[in-house]
Parts: structure tokens; sequence; C-alpha cells
């Protein structure tokens, strides 16, 4: 199933040649399996709210048994998908990588483009596009399951499940094998960039249909109403979006109103718990037919849960669905995990929990009890600022592109008026932090000549900041507000991420197994500390050029 390209194989060779630094040597027994459950829009605050209605060996088997890190953090701006989950499986952000968001503006496109594109590459059953998301050809470095790989001879396996492409072919490396639920087909499927088909075995799932099994299923509260209320208010609440025609409060019943199973029904399909079962039974089934966790060779699977994401963005991280969400993620896990039991042995599985980004609370809700918070568009912005560079130095197209990412400003124009970008990106952001939206900016010029302060959030910019992505003035919203937005800052409804603020950047870490320490751990944790930390456990070399630590104090002796 896995499938070396010529160019991945010279990839491979150049690292092992050119020197990728060792680990030290790993107490045996090492893990057989190493199974990274990364939860899409997994805020830290939600172990806290709900614990005492977690069963006992969902949540609670890492968070009684395990190593809690309760101060785990990403050091990145755009707190979103693709940073995340590539921060947590190759232990480095976006100024290395080039992954700094889940898209941004390109140049040379004239447009905002996704991450991943590779016009060379296809999704498997659809056909080819410039402008998709095909493969990680653009992601630069290596990962967890790139290392696994390449230590093991390519013996060990290192395979990623998600409903999200990008989440799971980022998680996958270049050389591990990415799958995901793909909704325009209503199956699982891969790229051509990682194999040239897929195997049987997925061929065999997806022939069993069983999103359609869910079709016109009703979505009910799993337990009495009175918790939901006394833990998240009301369940009609101003702010809340029917994004998939479910409605906004339960029932909700999926059709993505159709009459029979359809490209928009396996797209609302995705907003339910339902979506979540189907990932781990595809789990289950690559452990078996994969043989995962079966030898003394390590193996990995990485499983991004992405339904917790798309109902926390339609509902917002303190409402009725994404607390109902949360209880049924924490059972669907209980069963996993006594699965793994079953398949792997408890003491052959290193278990890892954490989540890629939290979220926002709806802004509407936030402003009732009194704290300032607002949707903010970009129109409004966008000429504010082309009016005070009018204003300042001539009239011009002076703003090509503004969004959360950044400002991205016209060099023609700046030459036009012979000015250096430095003034224009001062002016600019001048503008931007006259806004009650805005809390902070940085400019390209300022980052660029290291002439940030010594602060968190500083290191967090240098973090973020690629010379042929970023932005020219990086915007970080007033806490509460949302800002600059495409998809939710110009609706009424839903919410979103992307800032460096506790909500957005705090998740849960988990680390469970023999290896490791039990107990809470509360000294500050980078999350670009995962993935070496893994690599010391399984015994591996670590990805090249890594930013993160190995988190040793939780470490046990062997």
């Amino acid at each position: 199933m896995y499938k070396l390209h010529a160019s991945r194989i010279a990839l491979v060779l150049s690292l092992l040649i050119s020197g990728v630094a060792s680990t030290n040597a790993q107490p045996a027994p090492k893990p057989r399996l190493a199974v990274l459950i990364i939860i899409d829009q997994f805020r830290y605050d939600f172990l806290l709210r709900f614990d005492d209605l977690f069963v006992e060996d969902g949540f609670r088997r890492l968070m009684d048994g395990g190593a809690w890190m309760t101060d785990a953090r990403y050091s990145h701006l755009h707190a979103s998908t693709s940073p995340g989950h590539n921060v947590i499986t190759s232990g480095m952000y976006g100024y290395k990588t080039g992954i700094i968001a889940n898209s941004w503006y390109d140049r040379s496109w004239g447009k905002r483009r996704p991450s991943l594109v590779d016009p060379d590459s296809h999704i498997l059953g659809k056909e080819p596009t410039a402008d998709g998301r095909a493969s990680t050809k653009e992601l630069q470095g290596t990962t967890l399951a790139d290392e696994l790989r390449m230590a093991t001879n390519f013996q060990g396996k290192a395979i990623s499940i998600s409903a999200k492409d990008y989440s799971a072919m980022i998680s996958a490396g270049k050389i591990g094998a990415p799958y995901w639920y793909e909704a325009s087909l209503g199956r699982f499927t891969s790229s051509s960039f990682f194999m040239d088909d897929l195997p049987d075995w997925v061929k065999q799932f997806n022939a069993r249909k069983l999103p359609d099994k869910s079709f016109g299923r009703t979505w009910e509260r799993l337990l009495p109403e009175a918790e939901y209320l006394k833990r998240a208010g009301l369940d009609d609440r101003i702010g809340e979006e029917d994004n998939r025609k479910s409605g906004i409060t339960f029932p909700h019943v999926t059709t993505g109103g159709l009459d029979a199973p359809g490209p928009a029904y396996y797209n609302a399909f995705k907003h339910t718990p339902w979506s979540n079962d189907l990932e781990l039974e595809f789990a289950r089934q690559a452990i078996i037919e994969e043989q995962l966790g079966q030898d003394d060779v390590p193996d990995v699977l990485i499983i991004s849960l992405s339904a917790n994401d798309y109902v926390g963005h339609d509902y917002g991280p303190l409402s009725q669905e994404v607390m109902d969400m949360t209880l049924r993620t924490d059972r669907q896990l209980a069963d996993f995990f006594g699965f793994l039991d079953q398949q792997v042995g408890r003491d052959n599985t290193l278990l890892i929990l954490t989540g890629d980004h939290g979220a926002l609370p709806l802004p509407e809700q936030t402003a009732l009890k009194g704290i300032p918070a607002a949707r903010v568009a970009d129109g409004p912005l966008t000429e504010r600022l082309e009016s005070v560079l009018d204003a300042t130095y001539g009239e011009g197209a002076w703003v090509e592109y503004l969004n959360k990412v950044g400002l991205y400003l016209n060099y023609d124009t700046i030459k036009k008026y012979h000015l250096t970008r430095a003034e224009v990106e001062q002016t600019s952001a001048d503008v931007l932090m006259a806004d009650p939206a805005v809390w902070k900016v940085f400019t390209r010029t300022h980052i660029e000549r290291g002439q940030l302060p010594d602060t968190n959030l500083s290191r967090a910019a240098y973090h973020s900041f690629h010379p042929d992505k970023s932005g020219d003035v990086i915007p970080i919203s007033t806490p509460y507000y949302m800002l600059l937005d495409i998809e939710y800052s110009v609706t009424n409804y839903g919410t979103t991420h992307g800032m460096p603020h506790d909500y957005d950047i705090h998740v849960p870490l988990l680390f469970h197994g023999p290896w490791i320490k039990p107990g809470k751990y509360r000294l500050p944790v980078d999350m670009a500390d995962v993935a070496p930390t893994i690599c010391e456990l399984l015994g591996i070399t670590m990805p090249a050029g890594r930013d993160g630590r190995v988190l040793g104090e939780m470490i046990g002796d062997g």
C-alpha cells in the first residue's frame, strides 16, 4: 500500500545522509503501537467542565492513569487545523514548514489559496485540479510518520485517518499513508501522491456504505436536558448556525436537505457524532487489516476526529451541542480503547490525546454578558486603510488582500510613489490599531529584522511568519472579537478560531502507557514537544529541525 516515488526516495536518502538527529537509547520494551488522537477544536476547559459526566475508561483513562500536561499551548498566531496538526506531528512551526494557516493569500495567484495545493497529484476517485489540496509536497521538513518509516527501514507503518483531507495528509507527512472521509464521494479515499490505488480492505470498507445508514438519523441529547441547561444554558441561542439544514436546537435530523444520500447529506453527516463513529470504525479496520502493533517493529496510528470542529463552528464551544459532542466522544473513545486492549494489548499501546486548537465563544453570547465582543469583516477596514493611505501618500490601489492571516499590500503602488514598504506597513499598522477590534499588530519589516520585544506573543509571531506566504501587517484581534474571518466575520452565525488567545491555543495534552509516570504536570509545555516525545518513546529519530523538546519529566525508567 506504500508507494515511494523516485523523488521521495531521494528525499528520504538525503535526510538519512544529512544526519538527522538521533534520540537517546530507549529502555525496552518499547510501544508496539502509538495511537495519537487529535480532537479537532478541543479546548482545554472541556475536560474540566464535564469531568464528572465522563465514563470510567474514556477520557478518564488518561486523566486518572496518565500524564496530564495541564498547561500545554501552541506558540503560533494562527491557531487552526493545518498549523495545529503540523506542529503536533512535526514538532515544528510554520516559519520552518511553510504551514502558517489553513489558507493564505498567494500573490502569484492574485487570490487566497488553501494549504497543500499540488497540481501534480489528485484525490483518488476525483479528477485532478490545479488549485486543490492533493499532497504534502509543499510541507518542508519531516514528521513523526516519516521518521518512523525511515527509522524502521520502512517496516513500521504510519497511518492517519480524518474526515478532513488536510488533517490526514499533514499527519502522514510525505511517506505515511493518509485516509480521509471525502464528502464529495461519500467514502474514504487518499491521494495519488501517497498511493496508486486504495488497498482492497479500504474498498471493502467503503462498500459497506456506513454513512448512508445514518441518513435521516436523529441526534438527541445523551443525558437529561437539565444537565445541559446547568452547564451550557439554553439550547436556542443567538449566533448559532443551521449550517447543514439540521436545525439549531435538539433534536437534529440529518439529511442535508435531500430525499436520499448524496453530497449535501455526506457533508451534513460530518457535522454529527456519527462521523466520529465512522472514523473510529475505519481505525479498527485499519488496525486489523494492517496488523498494527502485532510485532516488535513500532507502528503509529494518528486519528483526527473532525466532527467536533464542525459542531463547534456551528454552535459555539459553550453550546449544548458541543457539550453533547464531548460526552459522546468520551464514550466513543472508551469503546475504542477497549478494542485496542483486546487487539494490541494495553501494555503494548502508547496513547496520546490532544487538540489542534480551541474556539472563540459566539460573539453575540459574550456581548450579552457585558464583555466587549463583535464580528468584524474586512470591508470597512479595507476602506479605511485605502482612505488613509490615499490621503497620506496619494491615490492608488493600496490593499491587495486583507484577512486574519494578514494585510497584503500592493507593492506596485508602493513603488509608484517611491516609498519603502516599511513606512507603508507602519502607517497601515497604525490604522488597524485604531480599531477597537485590533489588539496588536506585527509588521513584516519588524519580524524580518528581529525587532520584536522578547515576549510570548512575539515568539508566536516569529513562529508564524513565512516570507513567501505571510502578509505585510499581521493583526491580532482584541480578545473575544471575531476579526477578518472570511467565513464567519461576514455572517451573523457560527464561530471560528485562529488567534493566539488562550481559548484558541490552550488544549488538553495527555499521555498514557506503562512508559509514562502518571500525574498532573503543571509546568508550561509547548505543543511542539509532542512529536519529539513520541519519537523518544518509540526509540526512533526525531523530525529534522524540531522546535520542541522531549517531555522527559513524565517518562518512566522502563
